[in-house]
């Protein structure tokens, strides 16, 4: 079983407008209500690649019931721990001309205390998974250092029972995180810059960075950039990858989906360069996608053979 973790979901509402009219009022075509997160959107993908998980964070108040109502729904396997804090809710607005704009509320508080159980609870379901991926970042409040112990604790637990641990996530704590390293990461190049300070402006500054003390501890990073090429490095090999060319309706979760395929790749004992071809498939169809992290198995197989893949070193 794969254990995924969100540390900070919402209850997303999608508004589609044929025109957005500015300081008037605008009476939406249509909405969509959906379980958010980037932990979540792993396990939805899991399902539709057809291996066993298990979703698992924080939820809380109404909009924590009305998730896990969407996810029984859904059939998505969840134990999230409650907490006296309500979820965050999330706004996207989406025009005729598919321009996304979100606007999302506070960050929950959660306790000492919450996060105490928590760790201890998922603990437990790690014993019994094949590996933990925690996906996004934990919640920025005053008591955030509390949440990215999270990190460090399960991140260790994991090391410790030799399972796949896995993190794709952003923010300022992602310095700690890279100095307890888990196996697997990943971030965009902007989720690097904004979380880091650094600058990678060409695919130079991405060999470099692969290359860096940063991630020394980390045997496999994916370093990707949107529909552009991007590179990932195993065991210091590096590798550049070119993705599928598709027309794109919603990026959202695209990492997301990519992340699910190489779980489906290492969950198969599949070589690495046809880990890479799948993870790249899965994500480029999300991209083409309405709906997030729902690409269809077979779609995923008919285009593997489009991705390029270079071995550097």
């Amino acid at each position: 079983m794969i254990l995924t973790v969100s540390l900070n979901p919402l209850l997303e509402k999608t508004f589609f407008y044929d025109k957005v009219n500015y300081n008037d009022v605008n009476r939406a075509s249509s909405i969509l209500l959906s379980a958010g997160g980037k932990g979540i959107n792993v396990s939805r993908q899991l399902n539709h690649l057809r291996v066993d998980n298990l979703a698992t964070g924080f939820l809380g108040g109404e909009n924590g019931k009305r998730i896990k109502s969407i996810l029984h729904k859904e059939n998505i396997k969840n134990s999230f721990h409650r907490i006296k804090s309500e979820t965050r809710e999330g706004i996207v607005i989406v025009d005729s001309n598919n321009v996304h704009t979100s606007f999302f509320e506070p960050d929950p508080f959660i306790s000492k205390i919450e996060v105490d159980e928590f760790i201890g609870k998922t603990k437990k379901s790690i014993l019994n998974s094949e590996m933990i991926i925690i996906s996004g970042s934990a919640p920025e409040n005053p008591n955030g250092e509390d949440c990215s112990r999270i990190f460090a604790e399960l991140i260790a637990f994991g090391n410790e029972l030799d399972k796949f641990t896995i993190v794709d996530t952003y923010g300022k704590k992602l310095n700690q995180i890279y100095s307890n390293p888990p196996l697997v990461a990943h971030a965009n190049i902007k989720e690097v810059e904004t979380s880091l300070g650094i600058s990678i402006s060409n695919e130079d500054d991405m060999i470099n960075f692969l290359k860096s003390d940063v991630i020394g501890g980390i045997k496999i990073y994916f370093l990707t950039n949107g529909e552009q090429p991007f590179f990932a490095v195993n065991q210091k090999y590096i590798y550049r990858i070119e993705p599928l060319e598709v027309n794109t309706l919603n990026s959202t979760g695209s990492g997301d989906a990519f992340m699910a395929g190489l779980i489906f790749g290492l969950h198969h004992n599949q070589p690495f360069e046809d880990i890479l071809r799948f993870a790249t498939v899965c994500g480029s169809l999300n991209a083409s996608m309405m709906e997030v992290c729902r690409v269809p198995l077979d779609e995923i197989m008919r285009e593997l053979n489009q991705v390029q893949i270079q071995k550097l070193n």
